[in-house]
């Protein structure tokens, strides 16, 4: 039987969710267009990958913090943030490589899906990263 305060937590992710992929959806279309866009200019996916971070991951740290779980987050929520977000650099990386590089897949495609790829991971890893309380 369901305690009280799993409720509340059940009830939290039902609230956030929405606003999770309605953010996301605009962070999503940004990466990929980067991405898309950088490809067409003849610039090397490996190198796209972190242009593209360098863009997002202040980016994406702003709305999802504000919109998403309504928090003001500060340097220690952008560090933990920025942490979990760059660890999607090498999976991006790897992924691109293995759709994109061996598989031959178009960028144009390549590109959403291994952004659907890492969508699951981003959600539970950015709540965790704004989150956080530290310990005092």
């Amino acid at each position: 039987m369901p305690d009280a305060a799993q409720d509340g937590r059940i009830a939290l992710h039902q609230k956030r969710a929405p606003r999770y992929l309605g953010v996301s959806i605009a962070c999503i279309a940004i990466n990929n267009a980067l991405l898309i866009l950088l490809d067409a200019a003849g610039v090397y996916y490996g190198i796209s990958v972190l242009i593209s971070a360098a863009v997002m991951i202040p980016l994406g740290f702003l709305l999802q913090s504000r919109l998403t779980f309504s928090a003001v987050g500060g340097w220690p929520a952008f560090a933990r943030y920025a942490a979990v977000m760059i660890v999607n650099t090498p999976l991006a990386w790897l992924l691109l490589w293995a759709i994109h590089g061996q598989a031959g897949v178009p960028m144009l495609y390549a590109s959403p899906l291994m952004t659907g790829i890492l969508f699951l991971w981003n959600y539970l890893a950015s709540g965790w990263a704004i989150l956080a309380r530290t310990v005092r």
